[in-house]
Order: structure tokens, then sequence, then C-alpha cells
């Protein structure tokens, strides 16, 4: 069965940014969030509860300070969430038992190890903090940039060339209108992470690639047309951009005809063949960019620079953080962590 694949969340200019949180208040969902810290065994535990639920929907998301590490997993038709609550993305129990639990993997390890090695983890626990302070800094930089980028592009933006144009594809793209309205969720197909900056397309979709230079026609598309669909009664996933705060739209799928739109721009450097380009440049006044075209062109490539300074930071913190996963790594039981899977799963399966 089909598995979609997200981020749980991404950098911003004032730390860790997500959606998850909505996700887990889904009280027709049980959360199971996990504890311990770095190396217990968190992410391949979720992985191997993706692996062996194959047969059913499920969307697995990925963690992006390494993307090869798994953050959280939902398992749609049992109905059940594992997600890691550790930081920087912390999660707590709302309605503890009966929505929520604590699985502690904390048990697991052998505290007196750690403690002997105790100067050593604080150590390189903030060298860690520190490369992620760094690269919020070079994130914070490289927002005002792209601000600067979109005021310009606001105000040459042809926002009714571009409605019309809206309005033309909304016509071809959505076949009836269906009863009941349809709502807007909030899914990170994109962010920052030490591999650079990533975009994970739905593969199987049809692509819309928005080439868009000012990011100002590319979110005002993508918010007329989630407001649209959602008018016809479609669906929507809108994933944001956290380097700007979550204010500015980046991509959107529409589930249930497997369309996707998604932005290419001058920091995600998004570039998919054999998909259906969209050039936002015919809805901007060709005078009004001309006449910051210095501008632009030096807010284009210092956007560029620090997000790959920002890139580098997060190489470094995850360097900084493979060292932390050796100490638990060496400290950890990793029977009783796969006792806690079998336990898990068998749970799940006689539910």
């Amino acid at each position: 069965m089909k598995m979609h694949t997200f981020f749980l969340g991404g950098s911003s200019p004032t730390g860790f940014r997500g959606p998850f949180g909505s996700v887990i208040a889904d009280t027709d969902f049980h959360t199971y969030i996990i504890k311990g810290g770095p190396g217990t065994g968190k992410s391949s535990f979720m992985k191997k509860i993706c692996s062996h639920f194959d047969d059913e929907e499920r969307d697995l998301y990925l963690c992006s300070s390494d993307p090869d590490s798994a953050d959280a997993v939902v398992l749609k038709k049992h109905k059940i969430i594992f997600v890691d609550g550790t930081a920087p993305h912390v999660f707590e129990p709302q309605y503890p038992g009966a929505v929520q639990e604590i699985l502690n993997f904390g048990e697991c390890w052998d505290s007196a190890k750690l403690k002997k090695q105790k100067a050593e983890i604080i150590a390189a626990d903030a060298e860690y903090s520190q490369f992620h302070v760094r690269c919020r800094r070079f994130i914070s930089a490289a927002a005002s940039v792209i601000a600067d980028t979109k005021q310009i592009g606001d105000n040459a933006l042809d926002t009714e060339k571009l409605d019309r144009f809206i309005k033309r594809l909304a016509k071809k793209i959505f076949p009836v209108k269906k009863a009941s309205a349809g709502k807007v969720f909030f899914k990170q197909i994109s962010a920052i992470t030490p591999k650079g900056y990533l975009t994970i397309p739905e593969p199987d979709d049809k692509i819309y690639l928005l080439n868009d230079s000012y990011f100002a026609g590319s979110d005002h598309f993508l918010r007329s047309f989630s407001e649209i669909a959602a008018e016809l009664g479609y669906d929507t996933e809108v994933s944001v951009c956290t380097i700007y705060e979550n204010e500015l739209f980046e991509h959107m799928r529409i589930p249930s005809l497997n369309i996707s739109f998604i932005s290419a721009n001058p920091v995600n450097k998004v570039y998919l063949d054999e998909k259906s380009p969209v050039n936002f440049m015919r809805f901007y006044s060709k005078e009004a960019v001309a006449a910051k075209k210095v501008r632009l062109r030096f807010n284009a490539s210092a956007a560029a620079d620090l997000i790959g300074e920002a890139v580098s930071c997060l190489q470094s913190a995850k360097a900084a953080h493979d060292k932390l996963e050796e100490f638990y790594i060496s400290a950890i039981d990793f029977d009783k962590v796969n006792k806690n899977f079998e336990k898990y799963l068998a749970l799940i399966e006689n539910d």
C-alpha cells in the first residue's frame, strides 16, 4: 500500500517549526510519544513498525536534522501514531492514557555507564546546540533577504493576470463540485537538512512546477488555489517555507486528484524533469523587475550563500549528534528495545 513521506518540520529563524502537533491532537488516533536519548533506537523502531505494516496506507515523517532518520510514523488503518517526542520537537500527552501515552526508551539504558561519561555527553550536547544556534542566525539572515525579494515581487505582481490563470486552471483540474467544503492540512515536504534544502514530492502525482524567482506569485497562486479547492470540496495539503516562519506557501497537493504544485525558487532550487512547468515571470511587470534587477541578483546570490552556510552548520551539528549517539548506543540494551517492538506490534495487531 501507499506510503507518503514528509518532514516532521524544519529549522526556522526561531528554532524548529512544524505542523505535527495538529496530527497528534486528532483524538481518533492513539499516539505513542517516544522518549529517550540519541541512538536509543527510536528511529529504527518506527522504521520497523512502518515496514511491518506495508500492506496499509501510512505516513512516514523524516528528521530534517538527519533525513535518513525517522521522526514519526502514522498507521491510518489502525489509527496509531508513533512519534519521537524529544528535543527539538518536544511533545507531551494532552489526554494521558486516553489519547496519548509515553513510550520510554530510557528504561532500556544503563544509567551507570552514562554517568561515567557525563562530562563528554554534556560537552557533545553543547557543541550540537551551538551549531544549531549558528544555523538559526544564517536562516534568519536568509529570511530577511527573501522578505526583500518577496516585497519587490509583491509590488511587481500582476495579480489580475495571475487570478485569470488560476481560474482557467481550476476549471481544467477540478472535475465536479462536491457537497461539502474541503479542508486544508499542513504537511511539510521541504526542509533545510545536512544534505541541502530537500523537497520530497509525491512520486506518482502529476506535478506542476511553479518556476518563481520572486516568491510572491507562487505564494499567491497556492493560497488562492487552496481556497478554490476548499470551496469545491477538495482537501489540500500545504507545505510552508519554514525559513520564512511559515508565512510563505511553498508547495501544495490535492490528494484525491494525485496532483501536486511544487514551487522552484532560488532558495529551494527544485529541478524536476518531465513535469509541467509554469513560468511565473509572465505574471510580473518586466519594468518593475528590471528596475530592481541589481538588488534581486544580489538577493538571490546572498540567500543561496546563507542557506549554504546553514546547511554546513547542520552538517557539523549532525557530526556532534553522532558523537552523542555513540555514548548512548554503548549503554543501551537493544534486546529490551526489540522486546518493546514485539510488545507494541502485538498491541496493534490485537486491537
